[in-house]
Order: structure tokens, then sequence, then C-alpha cells
């Protein structure tokens, strides 16, 4: 890997410039953290029409990227022994004490292996946490519990959410506050439900190069009755120094070393569903080992509907974080973080 930071600022700014000058992207961010030191802060490209500057403090929305976030805060509560990852789900949750569901458990939820994975039929009001609920634990799971790994997009925020805040008697927004964002220090640059007088530091999603619009997630995350709700399988808002900051953070202050070698040391799924050549779910506990077959843990992070990621390096101590707003209609193969990969000498990724 090269880490020659001093010279490569400039070749990594010039590459997020090129991208905004040719049209692919519109506004991004990249921050790099070398054992525990930010050595890397770019932004380039535009917040608004008024080609207003984008800068490293504006947030943008980060899609899945910030599912790990919800993993972390689970990892916190096992490893202070208030739930445990083979507790059955419905031990805190009644209605997943039923025939069907009584097999699901927290480690389930974590690797995608609950079978639960579809939202409820007709358009349910993503924005009401306590019915969503509801809808959820009264739908069958489509496969038996842990049969197989079926990422779970949308319902991972309320199956393992609510799971957390039956379990503790608290709700979602204040435990990933308290336990996961001050911890980390990124409380004012990484949001799962955003107050009112910082939603001016938000940059819309951009869904222009898209053939048919508007796309789901341009109405989505544009939308401020989603932006205010903490749905954290999909409507985190951040920046690239808030999610870098938060994986710095995971290892030795969020949990221990130990908890997060075991949350993140292998795949978590059945001997009967082995991976696939080309497939990205390679899920430990909440996040993706995303590294060459020979080397699975050589990226640990999540990648999100626009184009953003985030993960860590063990071996080498480096934390990188990656943020856009504009939708490629070629998702997940991004150009810009395949140039960004190249120039750091890095394995390129999808996810």
């Amino acid at each position: 890997m090269n880490r020659n930071w001093n010279s490569l600022r400039p070749v990594l700014q010039h590459i997020l410039d090129s991208e905004i000058a040719n049209g692919n992207e519109n506004a991004c961010q990249l921050c790099i953290i070398d054992h525990g030191k930010i050595v890397i802060d770019l932004a380039s490209g535009y917040r608004d029409q008024y080609n207003t500057p984008c800068s490293t403090d504006d947030l943008l929305p980060i899609f899945s990227s910030g599912k790990p976030f919800l993993a972390a805060l689970a990892w916190v509560l096992a490893e202070n022994d208030i739930i445990s990852f083979q507790d059955p789900v419905g031990k805190y949750w009644k209605e997943f004490a039923a025939p069907d569901k009584a097999g699901i458990t927290i480690e389930h939820l974590l690797s995608h292996r609950a079978g639960m994975y579809l939202l409820p039929s007709g358009k349910p009001d993503l924005t009401d946490w306590e019915n969503m609920c509801r809808l959820i634990a009264a739908m069958p799971p489509r496969n038996l519990p842990g049969e197989k790994c079926h990422y779970h997009p949308l319902t991972f925020a309320w199956l393992l959410g609510h799971t957390l805040e039956l379990a503790t008697g608290f709700p979602l927004p204040f435990l990933l506050k308290k336990y996961v964002l001050q911890i980390a220090g990124v409380e004012n640059s990484v949001f799962f439900g955003i107050p009112q007088d910082q939603m001016h530091r938000i940059i819309p999603i951009d869904d222009s190069r898209i053939p048919n619009r508007p796309a789901w997630e341009a109405t989505t995350m544009n939308d401020p009755a989603i932006q205010v709700c903490c749905i954290p399988s999909f409507n985190g808002i951040a920046n690239a120094r808030g999610l870098a900051g938060f994986y710095s953070n995971l290892p030795g202050n969020i949990v221990s070393e130990e908890t997060f070698d075991f949350a993140t040391g292998k795949l978590f799924r059945s001997p009967d569903d082995p991976v696939k050549d080309h497939e990205w779910t390679r899920f430990a506990l909440g996040v993706v080992l995303r590294g060459p077959d020979h080397d699975r843990r050589m990226f640990i992070g999540h990648g999100g509907a626009a184009g953003s990621e985030a993960f860590y390096m063990p071996d080498e101590k480096i934390v990188f974080a990656f943020t856009k707003n504009r939708l490629s209609p070629n998702h997940p193969d991004h150009p810009i973080r395949d140039r960004l990969s190249l120039a750091l000498d890095l394995p390129t990724r999808f996810w």
C-alpha cells in the first residue's frame, strides 16, 4: 500500500476534481486515517446549483454505509452481557417466539440470515417506527433461520434496532448516540435522525445520471421526513471524516479488540451456503469482509447505494472513508473508487 501521504494528497485531490469535471460526480469527500491520525481529508464538487463548493464539513446521505453503526451497538451490548449473539430474538420480542420465527437469533440478524429481507406489503410509512416494527413482526420468514445469507437492505434497522431497544428498555436514537457516536467523537458529523438546525449542511442526492427518474434513493433520502428519523439501515447522513472516525475508534474504544476480532473474524453463514465468486454480501456480524479470498479481513466495512464506502484495514491500521452524492446507473461500479484504489495501490472493491 502506498502511504506517502504528502505526495498522495495532490494526486487524490486531482482524482476527485477530475471526476467532478467530467460529470461523473457532483460532490464527494475522502478521509483516510493512519494509526489514529487523519492524513487525508479532502472534498471536491458542489453542494448546490449555485456551485457552492463542497467542504469536508458538509453532510451526505451514506445509505448502507451506516449499517455498521447499528452492528457496533449490538457488539457493545454483547460485550456488556446485556445480550448474547446466540440469543433468540423472541427472548426480547414476543412476536418472534412464534413457531416460524423462534429460531431467529441476534447472530442471524447481524449476518443477514433471518430470511426477513422484504418490506411489508403495500407502501408502509417508513417514518412510523412503531408501526413498521409491528408490520415486520407479523411477516413470515422467507427461508429457515440461518439457512441462507440474503441481504436485508431496509428491514435490518427495525429487526436489529427494535430488538436492542427491547433488550435495554431505551430508544434506539439514545443508544446509538451514547454508546457509539459519542464514544467515537463523531456525534456532530454522523446522524441517524438529523436535528433541524443541522439540515442546512446536507448535500442532497443527485439522480441526474439515472435513466428512470426520480430514483428511489433520491426521493427517499432528500425527504426531510426521512432525514429526521432514525433508520440506520439506510438513512445515515455523514461526512467522510465522521465515517472514518467511527472505524478508527471501533476496535479498542467502542468495543475491545477481542470483541472486534470475534465479530469480524470470519464469515457467519451456513456451510451449505458457500460464497459465490462475485458475491459482495460476505458478512461477519454486521460488517462485510471484502478483501480477496486469501485475506478477507483486508477490508472490514460496508458500502452504500450512492457509492459511499468506509472500511478498516486491521493489518495496516488504516481507515478509508469516501462519500458521494451522485447516483450511478452502473452501481456498484464506481470508477472514482477504482481510481482512488489504484493510487493507493489497493485492490478494488464493489459493494
